[in-house]
């Protein structure tokens, strides 16, 4: 099936011959696979809602959703175990394919692996740029107009330039949101990439006229699994209608870059044995540039031990920052007992047979932050396609991952340069000062002010009869004093509130049960 796999894009493939139909996704997982049996034959879809609504019952999988209040993400094991949100539905894992034999029966076969991070530096940009370049040129060739979310960032940045020298001016429009925060320079560094393009057509929406986040909660996007989309859909449906005015079809985003180009510290513990001095400099850069002692970088870079040893007892790492083999996962303190129980014992047994991405564990790291990305990009893709938007994400393309991740960490990752890699492959086509950037916007104002105003919904939605409750997953009561204090909130409890939020807006959307009426403003005014 990896033949099938080598061009450009995000696509499906199907090999069909007289005795057997193999079905295959993407490695990141924006074109997942599905498989169903009704009536005694097998269905298969690139959508789980579709088949759970083909079988004639649509029900919820209770496990599965307790997994999305995880933060910042579940578990790669969990999501990837074949479990979907619907009972009676089952997924391919990314890099898998799906055979049906002539006889109904299924089998999952893997066709792809993590490469190794081997090249370097000047071996890898070349071939990321190329690897960027056909994503961009296959997705926009007969294109009267091409957008791209231009944030100011450098993953969209770079995007942007490419566009910009595959298509030219006249024919690129590049969006940008601009932040709530004054402390948020993306706008400004959004302007000087646009500054660049002479030709180009650069929208900025400013703050009052998009819609706040959570508007238009009580008319959700019915999609395939919990997603923040669905939690402010007036917001994303603003973005996708005006780049639909101007004329846009496809849409590039640059998501997915803040989780190919970094990577995380355990780097260090391979780079050390591949060149000590570099690995000695990286440790003094984070120290230096974190305000820490170089012995707690050495601290947050140790191997994490075994994958199944460490995903077993995951859950019970409380607030403990320190590196595993994944991001978290952080347990809601408004989670039942009840609920954490299951869970335990749901990564305990699927401890026993599991196996990572990859033996070192900063490429398994890397890779499985793409695919839980890749999760919420799919579904944000499947609500902006009603409105005529292809919304497309190349960081999550194969060739892409493939051309970063065969890249040393060390070289894709620095406390001394932001993402090496990636501006080392438009160097040339981005301005110098973009390339130099060291700051990263924050939209945690964007939240608070939208959270203020939306309390009293949120009262409503998440009561002692929301859908969560029902199930036996949350306290109401713990969740209900979460919520009085949203817009004050740490940053990992504005996290997990938001998880929250989206599981019971899915939950409730695919039972087919109303969502409170909006409050007026005055009666959520402080």
């Amino acid at each position: 099936m990896g033949a099938l796999m080598r061009w450009a894009g995000s696509y499906h493939a199907v090999l069909a011959t007289n005795d057997e139909t193999w079905a295959c996704g993407d490695v990141a997982g924006m074109r997942p696979v599905f498989w169903a049996e009704c009536a005694g034959v097998v269905l298969m879809g690139d959508h789980a809602r579709l088949l759970a609504e083909a079988t004639g019952t649509v029900t919820i999988d209770t496990s599965y959703l307790a997994l999305h209040l995880l933060g910042p993400v579940p578990p790669l094991a969990l999501t990837e175990s074949g479990a979907t949100g619907y009972r009676g539905v089952r997924a391919a894992p990314p890099g898998t394919a799906l055979r049906l034999d002539g006889d109904g029966r299924t089998r999952v076969r893997q066709w792809w692996s993590v490469p190794d991070d081997e090249h370097t530096l000047p071996e890898g940009a070349p071939v990321l740029k190329d690897a960027l370049r056909s994503a961009i040129a296959v997705r926009t060739h007969g294109e009267s107009v091409v957008g791209c979310e231009l944030s100011g960032g450098a993953d969209s940045t770079a995007l942007s330039a490419l566009a910009y020298g595959h298509v030219g001016g006249e024919r690129l429009v590049n969006l940008t949101r601009a932040p709530a925060d004054p402390g948020n320079d993306d706008l400004d560094w959004a302007r000087s990439a646009a500054g660049s393009q002479p030709g180009a057509r650069h929208d900025i929406l400013d703050v009052g006229v998009v819609p706040a986040q959570f508007v238009g909660l009580e008319a959700p996007f019915a999609l395939d699994t919990p997603s923040p989309s669905a939690a402010s859909p007036r917001r994303a449906a603003f973005w996708w209608e005006h780049a639909a005015s101007a004329g846009v079809r496809v849409l590039l985003s640059g998501k997915g870059g803040d989780e190919l180009m970094p990577t995380a510290l355990s780097y260090l513990a391979h780079a050390r044995r591949r060149d000590r001095a570099t690995a000695r400099r990286h440790v003094i850069g984070w120290a230096a540039l974190w305000g820490v002692p170089a012995q707690h970088v050495k601290v947050q870079a140790a191997d994490p031990g075994p994958y199944q040893r460490w995903l077993a007892g995951c859950l019970t790492h409380g607030r403990d920052d320190s590196f595993g083999w994944e991001a978290g996962p952080y347990v809601p303190p408004w989670l039942t007992g009840w609920a954490r129980t299951m869970l335990a014992d749901t990564l305990r047994a699927a401890a026993e047979g599991a196996e990572p991405l990859h033996e070192r564990p900063h490429q398994h790291s890397t890779m499985a932050a793409i695919r839980a990305l890749a999760r919420w990009n799919r579904l944000q893709a499947d609500a902006a396609s009603s409105f005529g938007i292809q919304l497309v994400y190349p960081y999550a393309d194969q060739q892409v991952i493939e051309a970063a991740l065969a890249t040393r960490a060390e070289a894709r990752t620095s406390p001394y340069r932001n993402k090496p890699l990636l501006t080392a492959a438009v160097s040339g086509l981005v301005p110098a000062a973009n390339l130099t950037r060291r700051t990263k916007g924050g939209y945690n104002a964007d939240t608070s002010r939208a959270a203020r105003p939306a309390r009293a919904m949120f009262t409503k939605l998440l009561s002692d009869d929301c859908e969560l409750a029902r199930s036996g997953l949350i306290d109401p009561d713990r969740l209900r004093t979460a919520v009085r204090g949203w817009d004050r909130t740490d940053d990992r409890t504005d996290l997990l509130l938001h998880l929250t939020l989206m599981c019971e807006v899915w939950a409730r959307t695919t039972s087919n049960r109303p969502l409170p009426a909006p409050v007026p403003f005055e009666e959520t005014a402080c």
